[in-house]
């Protein structure tokens, strides 16, 4: 009998520290809290992973994918920063209970600056994960066209006077009406050396030293060209494509047509072609006249992307 009871006692006490440990000031064991995870995964429009705090492009859209992992099923995901949304199960077709849930954000970065994202992800029983996404919005850098060396039109048409914006390429007349290709269309100006006007550069549609009409040429394009007050020391500072845009909107126009006349090495023009491509125009050199010796080097900045 004594042996029974002290297996008894063993027993008991064994229960009662079982019961001490396990319980908490109140006497309540406390629930486990349901797990409940989401994670991010971001990549630029060209498919390039983006990190968190990474650098996007102006007027570029990324995407971020948001996963969840919800042990009693996903609620809803809210959203808040400089996107807002509110998306719960319903909006994907989803059934009450279900865990795993993915939502894609394709986001359009408008301006330049720090943009920050917060997710709150909430399952069925109100319990909550939260993430956040950081990124840059920065412009991108400007495209150079560098070296383009025009010549003072010839009697023989040889020169390689009139140059493509597009093709980065030198033309002469002949090569212009030689072929049945549609080059005329792709032309955006030329260079000429006038008695009066000495130095200048003309648009097709303007150019005044041959009769292109005449010639044959189908398409003669209104370029825009403006003198500007730009400095060749600003000019050599704009490297983006948000410089360019902003130094060509302070650009007055409204007196602007397809010809500049009397250049000079330092000068620096705005451009707009007919298919809306704008950026500026150094000149670089300009040496002899209006002979064979003739020509005008430049540098060309496009406000798009490399």
């Amino acid at each position: 009998m004594k042996k029974i009871l002290g297996k008894i006692t063993i027993i008991t006490s064994i229960l009662g520290l079982m019961f001490f440990y396990g319980c908490s000031e109140d006497g309540i064991i406390p629930a486990a809290v349901p797990d409940i995870d989401i994670s991010l995964s971001a990549t630029t429009s060209d498919g390039t992973a983006l990190i968190n705090g990474g650098e996007v492009n102006v007027s570029d859209t990324f995407s971020i994918i948001v996963s969840i992992s919800a042990e009693v099923g996903f609620n809803t995901l809210n959203v808040s920063g400089n996107v807002t949304s509110t998306v719960n199960r319903d909006d994907l077709n989803l059934a009450s209970g279900t865990q795993d849930a993915e939502v894609t954000f394709n986001i359009y970065s408008s301006s330049l600056g720090e943009g920050s994202i917060d997710f709150e992800a909430v399952d069925e029983e109100g319990n909550t994960a939260t993430t956040s996404f950081s990124f840059i919005v920065v412009s991108p850098a400007a495209k150079i066209q560098t070296a383009v060396i025009l010549y003072a039109p010839l009697g023989d048409l040889s020169s390689e006077t009139f140059y493509s914006i597009e093709n980065n390429e030198t033309y002469s007349r002949n090569e212009v009406e030689s072929t049945t290709d549609s080059i005329s269309a792709s032309i955006d100006f030329g260079y000429y050396y006038g008695t009066n006007d000495n130095a200048s550069l003309a648009s097709p549609a303007e150019y005044s030293i041959y009769n292109l009409t005449d010639a044959g040429w189908t398409t003669r394009n209104a370029t825009i060209l403006a003198a500007t007050s730009i400095t060749s020391a600003e000019y050599l500072e704009m490297v983006t494509v948000n410089d360019l845009e902003t130094a060509i909107s302070g650009v007055d126009v409204s007196n602007a047509n397809g010809t500049v006349t009397s250049l000079s090495e330092g000068d620096i023009l705005m451009f707009k072609t007919v298919d809306d491509v704008q950026g500026l125009i150094q000149v670089s050199a300009i040496s002899g006249t209006d002979g064979s010796d003739g020509m005008i080097e430049l540098e060309i900045k496009l406000a798009v992307s490399e």
